[in-house]
């Protein structure tokens, strides 16, 4: 055993003076164990497999616009050698990140709730620090270590070892820690002012993803669901660390005279983007939901606020004290709907009836499962079948909400004529405040889902209750 110990302790001894390197940045030795041609080519292989799951955002004038304003970064920056790939991925998600050897991505989502050219480049700037300082590697080298380290004392104790790769992923797309997320927004912030960029669009973009954050918690509370953040960039460095505006330099004197200008420059770019879901996943207007290529509509209980996520359609209650979730799969056998629920449930089936839903077959029932009651319900359309499973939280509230669940089941329908202009994208509209506008007002006759008001002023920064100010532009949805 001590002999193993000794020849572990050499191996990872030779492997730490083999791996340092020089940073690019510090110019201090750092423990990496890749080279540039393989951090590149790490980069080239993850930066195939986010294109194989996610849509590139179908716009190239704003493809072309977002590049130009990262290559203005990158061309200045610590690496200038490489070739960088700034990247609009078709999501409403509100995140960015880069990949190792200059693929820095960036969701619609996250364009959508910035108001300057300031803040995209703070933005693009930060990702932009990530790469150049050989964040993604240096993690992912500490990473596989860990990795090869369980390996190497696994292999004595019959244990099999990790997968190196999934552990480099997460090391590329999860945040960094304190320091090295204030060390990209240094980077960043000093790139920004090389080009003529303001510190006040660094600070404005912590501003926007801090008001995303105190939002997200009200929502996870409703739904009791985890909060999920941004590169976690809040556990890093709040919006009143006074270090992170010594590094990156700010002052109030700095903000930029001709902000609205400005402003209005960007918010030109952005408008006619899509807003939230777009037209290949269904669009949620208010309490509805359509969908073009799967042709049908749904509409929910009021109050109740409907999850579009990428495996399933979810209609949550107030507080989630109850659930529905709705997912599709292909029809592969030709029976009746009842013989079809029977077969693939997995308890006992209460309480059938028939659902009578125009042309299509359908049939519900409440099912017995490990002692709970459940409301489900399967449709037959076309050669796909529509799942429906609702629960409630507690055992005892389930005759309360069922009847909501039936709602909703009996609500699904081909869709009308009049429904068919419903199933495109909700979009960006820049608009000039005028002198009776209030949110509560503009958010009366908004198409947003669920919740229109804060989810504006959340769009325009004014988050949890500024007002607004006459002649100001801003962004509505329409």
């Amino acid at each position: 055993m001590q002999h193993f110990l000794n020849l572990t302790v050499t191996f990872f001894l030779t492997l730490f003076v083999i791996a340092c390197s020089v940073n690019p940045v510090s110019g201090n030795q750092d423990f990496v164990l890749f080279s540039e041609e393989r951090e590149i080519e790490i980069g080239r292989t993850f930066n195939a497999q986010i294109l194989n799951q996610e849509r590139i955002y179908p716009d190239q004038e704003l493809q072309n616009y977002v590049q130009k304003v990262g290559e203005s970064l990158s061309n200045i920056s610590h690496r200038s050698n490489l070739v960088y790939r700034f990247t609009i991925l078709d999501s409403p998600d509100v995140n960015a990140f880069a990949l190792p050897g200059g693929y820095i991505f960036i969701y619609r989502g996250l364009l959508s709730y910035l108001s300057t050219e300031d803040e995209l480049a703070a933005v693009l700037g930060h990702e932009l620090g990530h790469v150049t300082a050989r964040h993604g590697v240096t993690q992912a080298s500490k990473a596989q270590v860990l990795d090869l380290l369980s390996y190497v004392v696994g292999s004595k104790v019959g244990s099999s070892a990790g997968n190196v790769a999934t552990l480099a992923g997460g090391a590329f797309l999860a945040g960094y820690g304190r320091d090295l997320e204030l060390q990209a927004d240094s980077l960043g912030s000093n790139y920004m002012s090389k080009v003529g960029y303001s510190s006040q669009g660094m600070m404005q973009i912590l501003t926007v993803l801090k008001e995303q954050e105190l939002y997200s918690k009200e929502v996870s509370k409703r739904r009791g669901t985890d909060t999920q953040t941004y590169h976690g960039v809040f556990s890093s460095h709040p919006t009143n660390d006074e270090r992170l505006k010594e590094i990156i330099g700010f002052s109030k004197s700095s903000f930029d005279i001709n902000s609205q200008k400005k402003t209005r420059g960007y918010l030109d770019k952005i408008d006619g983007m899509i807003y939230g879901d777009s037209e290949a996943a269904g669009v949620r207007r208010r309490n509805s939901f359509y969908h073009g290529e799967l042709d049908f509509s749904l509409t929910s209980p009021k109050q109740w606020e409907i999850i579009n996520s990428p495996s399933s359609l979810v209609f949550s209650s107030p507080q989630g004290k109850a659930s529905m979730s709705l997912t599709v799969i292909d029809k592969n056998r030709k029976e009746p709907p009842l013989q079809y629920l029977r077969r693939v449930s997995p308890g006992k089936i209460l309480e059938e009836e028939v659902l009578n839903l125009s042309d299509l077959e359908g049939h519900t029932a409440v099912l017995n499962y490990d002692s709970n009651l459940h409301r489900v319900a399967i449709i037959f359309k076309d050669k796909q079948i529509f799942r429906f499973y609702g629960s409630a939280l507690k055992q005892e509230d389930i005759e309360t909400y069922d009847k909501h669940f039936l709602n909703i089941i009996n609500s699904f329908s081909r869709l009308k004529e009049s429904e068919k202009a419903l199933i495109k994208p909700l979009k960006i509209k820049i608009y000039e405040v005028g002198r009776s506008d209030t949110y509560s007002s503009l958010a009366k006759d908004s198409p947003i889902p669920f919740d229109p008001e804060e989810k504006l002023r959340l769009l325009n920064g004014d988050y949890p209750d500024q007002e607004l100010k006459v002649g100001r532009f801003i962004k509505l949805v329409e």
